[in-house]
């Protein structure tokens, strides 16, 4: 009876057998990323990046919309139904546009009117971008003005007292962004620092040129993360630079791995050590039958959180992630090989003599 070959054994087999030339494609791909790191580049240098609330200067302010027509003089907008909750960010979007500012988020809140006996009635807040070059007096009184504005906008101005001024609540200044910027400094140096330590254990630990790939290698990983998260606008956070700090200590993991693979298949014979571009290939088709597992484990949790998470916060977090796992992934697939094939020194067969 023939033994019955298992689904895994099967996707061995097909990879082992694959006429895909890893080396090869390795061109084709890292113009691939030099194009989206350049547009990352343009969409950052032109846009920015998307700071989310831990390193964005942001003013926040609630909105009272009127729901439930408790005021019968003057208009009602309907939050509960998309059309009246968009007509609403329509309009307080533009005021800010006005204002030379941009909303960061909005959320369905309440509000409460004592004078009126009016409790936990319906309100959007909203949170929008202040001006770095303001100091917080001067932020202060352009959030007075908004607030000005946005009672204008909707009307407020020539109804009761209270709602004239409740009816928006007073913007309060959130976060310090010079503050927080010194985390991102932390986190660059830590990655440098770290980047260092990696080339010199590769360099003790493997072939002298391994230091070479292994700069290269972070550098592309990094720079193509940034990269997509600069085009998606996914919020730049705290949580986003963890996922940068995953990239980079999966792009070190992933190094190891390769090298550690390529020497064992060169040693072992099963590869001829003397053309790189196959001891290159063979060791990425080696990789990808172990690796490719723990990769769509990342993934599935990845989608699972941006599907099922109960924050928006956790959703970008999840796509980040997402963004970083791919990376890797494609990094290890058809870059890292390239690179290793650009620095490697081919073991010259020694003549034997009779």
């Amino acid at each position: 009876m023939k033994n019955k070959i298992t689904l895994n054994q099967k996707f061995d087999r097909r990879i082992t057998n694959s006429k895909i030339n890893f080396s090869k494609l390795f061109l084709i791909f890292i113009f691939i990323s030099l194009a989206v790191i350049i547009a990352g580049a343009f969409v950052a240098g032109f846009a920015g990046f998307n700071l989310g609330s831990d390193f964005a200067s942001l003013s926040s302010l609630k909105v009272y919309t009127n729901s439930e027509n408790y005021m019968q003089s003057f208009e009602s907008y309907d939050i509960d139904s998309t059309e009246g909750y968009n007509l609403v960010l329509d309009k307080i979007g533009q005021v800010l546009k006005e204002n030379n500012t941009s909303m960061q988020s909005a959320q369905k809140s309440t509000m409460d009117f004592l004078e009126l006996d009016i409790i936990d009635a319906k309100a959007v807040e909203i949170t929008f971008y202040n001006d770095p070059s303001l100091t917080v007096e001067e932020q202060a009184a352009l959030n007075a003005q908004i607030k000005e504005d946005i009672m204008t906008a909707f009307g407020y101005q020539t109804q009761d007292s209270i709602v004239l001024e409740n009816g928006v609540s007073a913007a309060t200044i959130l976060n310090s962004y010079n503050h927080n910027t010194t985390i991102i400094y932390s986190a660059i140096i830590a990655i440098v620092i770290a980047t260092v330590f990696a080339m010199v254990y590769m360099l003790c630990r493997y072939e002298r040129p391994a230091f070479v790939s292994v700069f290269l290698t972070i550098v592309h990983d990094i720079l193509l993360s940034l990269a997509l998260i600069a085009i998606t606008r996914i919020p730049f956070n705290i949580a986003t630079i963890g996922v940068i700090c995953f990239t980079f200590f999966m792009s070190v993991i992933n190094l190891m791995i390769f090298y550690s693979k390529s020497k064992e298949l060169t040693a072992s014979g099963a590869v001829d050590p003397v053309d790189g571009r196959v001891v290159a290939n063979e060791t990425t088709k080696a990789n990808l039958k172990s690796n490719i597992y723990i990769y769509a484990a990342i993934f599935l949790l990845s989608i699972l959180l941006i599907a099922f998470a109960p924050s928006m916060i956790m959703r970008f977090f999840a796509l980040a992630l997402l963004i970083s796992a791919i990376v890797n992934f494609y990094s290890a697939i058809f870059i890292v090989n390239g690179l290793y094939y650009c620095v490697y020194k081919p073991i010259k067969k020694t003549r034997k003599f009779i």
